[in-house]
């Protein structure tokens, strides 16, 4: 997964009328989604490295709670504030693979699961010498619902709290597979996007021991027929667009337009 997101729009809040939440739950999306915009303004797009601010939904006993919290997990047993601040640069995302084993997480995959509610992000595709990114939105323009986890830290020399985050992800699907070509990594990855069920799975008391079938499914990447991608403007380097609407639009690359032969022969087409 890439390290750009497009963070939370007032949509969000027809989406969680839809869903069910409560009043109390919306109101508090409203309230949060103002604050947002009065510390950073819109984000039509953010960089992880940047750790940015963003809201999360938590359940507290027996209802959602949104809370601000930065992106990039610090867990609790860090020691000070400079271990802080190199460990959260490793931990924007989390592998659902691994989520319960390794020790930056597995702590708060067991007690401490969120979601995160973004309108899209975004993957690079590598063709040659050169990159092209994609935004990836879901296919019927509702905000997506990822799995996440959240911790509190604090700093022992201020005493000062630190609550932070990161974004669980999956196996990528056939249509991150085919953006998401990174020669430098393994494997692709995608968000782990939660449909209603497993959202309020993810925030119930499962327990990773009991319950690993169920974490099984929830853990499935969602199908590439629900979502949709478009390239768009620069988003890193001298011709970044930076943080405005034209970071969603589509920029139509020629280099992408030409259909390209596979390794078996077949014919594939962004």
């Amino acid at each position: 997964m890439c390290y750009d997101s497009a963070a939370l729009s007032k949509r969000s809040l027809d989406y969680a009328k839809r869903v069910g939440y409560g009043p109390e739950t919306i109101e508090e999306l409203e309230k949060q989604f103002l604050r947002l915009r009065e510390i950073s303004g819109p984000v039509f797009h953010a960089n992880g490295y940047d750790h940015p601010v963003l809201p999360i939904v938590l359940q507290d006993e027996e209802k959602k709670e949104v809370k601000l919290f930065q992106w990039g997990l610090v867990p609790q047993w860090t020691k000070n504030l400079e271990q802080a601040q190199q460990v959260w640069n490793r931990t924007l995302n989390a592998r659902s693979e691994t989520i319960f084993e390794k020790p930056a997480y597995r702590e708060a995959a067991e007690k401490r699961r969120c979601l995160v509610v973004l309108d899209g992000f975004y993957e690079h595709h590598h063709k040659g010498s050169k990159t092209f990114p994609y935004y990836i939105q879901m296919a019927n323009k509702e905000p997506m619902i990822m799995a996440g986890i959240y911790e509190r830290w604090i700093n022992p020399e201020d005493q000062n709290s630190l609550f932070t985050f990161s974004i669980v992800t999956t196996r990528a699907n056939r249509l991150l597979q085919e953006i998401h070509n990174n020669p430098k990594m393994k494997e692709a990855r995608i968000p782990l996007i939660l449909n209603r069920e497993k959202q309020e799975l993810w925030l119930s008391k499962l327990s990773p021991e009991r319950d690993e079938k169920t974490f099984t499914e929830i853990f499935k990447p969602i199908t590439s027929e629900e979502l949709i991608a478009h390239t768009v403007a620069p988003l890193r380097g001298m011709r970044k667009v930076g943080n405005v609407p034209l970071a969603q639009e589509e920029k139509v690359y020629p280099e992408l337009m030409q259909e390209d032969s596979d390794e078996h022969g077949q014919i594939s087409l962004f």
